[in-house]
């Protein structure tokens, strides 16, 4: 029986001594193959060593671990390092890139370098000092991915600096300036020094900012474009406008001198101030036609009205002077001073029929007021009917003054005749 407790024994003994030995080879196995990829697989070596170390000594469950560990060591050596060659050729292809566009990569180049030494500062991770593969590789995914928004950045705004120097040749070949040179150097040089500003801002890696600058170039050479396209056609309008008044017999010179001005500015590419001076002399050309038709009708319907009020007798030394003062003004040209003259005329005329038509009012009470009084054998009768009379026919010549005081000697004998009492009657 003992004899079989000790063939059972080394039975036990020798299959853990051939499982350690296997892990032993298989681990070797990997090592060796794993050896050949560059990855530092020193710690994996180690524990390969300690497990020959204990085979040596026959403790074949702890050789077997150590080979098992070494094995699991390499495997992850391995996977790491390839990880982290793959974020360093990707870090690199990157920088390459944005060097092909004209970026920075300083900063980017260092990454590759501070990666390495955190390589070499290895950690710990079960039990075994290794190599820093894994934050490494984090590291240049991190900075590649920086890296990759940069770019995208910096082609965005090439983009858009491409597209804003399309927008500035444009507006600078538009046709219609006698002097394409002038024009050019005036609508475009503030832009040109802004399209130098964003090309330097991408240089310098301010791409978000360089990307603005090109676009606000953009919409604002694409405005002064339809700005200047719309002046133009504004001002032919107000010329068009000004000959029609011209031929009508109104004064334009002003008008017309400030149009050739603004043409002037408009070819010399100074669009904003020009167009904005175009939009004006529209306006001021439509409100010249507007208020020179206004003054000439009126002036006419003055003339018109004052004709017939003198001939009913009525002078006006106030609508003779607004009539006079509003023919010198439109002569002048100053329409609009005409029109307040004018307005002047208007209500000197409107006072007039106000007071014929208020004086016609009390002769037609005064006359209903004697008709009752009539047949009642007052002594001043006769006298108030022919007060009344005279004032009816003054007015019937225009001549109010006399009419109304003639008016205010019978309606002061009627009130006499009416608070008299009836005894006297």
């Amino acid at each position: 029986m003992h004899d079989g407790k000790v063939s059972g024994v080394g039975f036990l003994n020798g299959s853990r001594a051939r499982h350690a030995e296997e892990a032993i080879g298989q681990s070797e196995g990997v090592v060796s193959v794993l050896r050949l990829t560059q990855a530092d697989l020193k710690p994996a070596e180690d524990a390969l060593g300690i497990a020959k170390r204990f085979f040596d000594a026959h403790q074949y469950s702890k050789a077997f671990q150590a080979a098992k560990k070494a094995e699991s060591l390499a495997i992850t050596l391995d996977e790491r390092f390839t990880g982290y060659q793959k974020g360093i050729k990707g870090l690199q292809s990157r920088i390459a890139s944005m060097k092909r566009l004209g970026l920075q990569t300083g900063p980017l180049e260092a990454i590759v370098g501070r990666a390495e030494r955190l390589v070499l500062s290895g950690i710990w991770d079960n039990g075994a000092f290794v190599p820093n593969y894994f934050d490494a590789r984090l590291l240049l995914e991190r900075t590649e991915l920086e890296g990759r928004t940069l770019q995208e950045k910096a082609e965005g705004a090439s983009n858009a600096i491409f597209m804003a120097e399309l927008a500035l040749e444009s507006l600078a070949n538009l046709e219609g300036p006698a002097d394409p040179v002038e024009f050019s150097k005036g609508a475009s040089s503030a832009l040109e020094a802004s399209l130098h500003e964003a090309t330097k801002k991408l240089a310098l890696g301010e791409a978000d900012a360089s990307m603005e600058i090109a676009k606000d170039i953009d919409v604002k050479a694409t405005r002064l474009k339809l700005l200047y396209g719309e002046a133009v056609k504004s001002l032919d309008g107000t010329e068009a406008h000004l000959s029609e008044l011209r031929g009508d017999g109104v004064l334009t010179q002003r008008l017309e001198g400030q149009v050739k001005m603004a043409r002037d500015m408009l070819g010399r590419g100074v669009i904003e101030p020009g167009a904005a001076m175009a939009t004006r002399l529209r306006m001021e050309s439509k409100t010249l036609g507007d208020t020179s038709h206004k003054a000439t009708t009126t002036l006419g319907d003055a003339e018109i009205l004052y004709a017939r009020l003198q001939r009913e007798g009525f002078h006006s030394y106030e609508a003779d002077a607004a009539i006079r003062d509003a023919r010198r003004t439109i002569r002048e040209g100053a329409y609009a001073r005409s029109v307040e003259h004018l307005e002047r005329a208007l209500q000197a005329f409107s006072r007039r029929t106000n007071a014929r038509a208020a004086l016609a009012k009390a002769i037609e009470e005064t006359q209903t007021r004697v008709r009752l009084l009539k047949g009642r054998g007052l002594t001043f009768f006769p006298d108030i009917q022919e007060v009344l009379t005279r004032a009816e026919r003054e007015f019937q010549r225009g001549n109010f003054t006399a009419s109304s005081e003639d008016l205010r000697i019978a309606t002061v004998l009627l009130d006499q005749v009416t608070r008299a009492p009836t005894s006297n009657r």
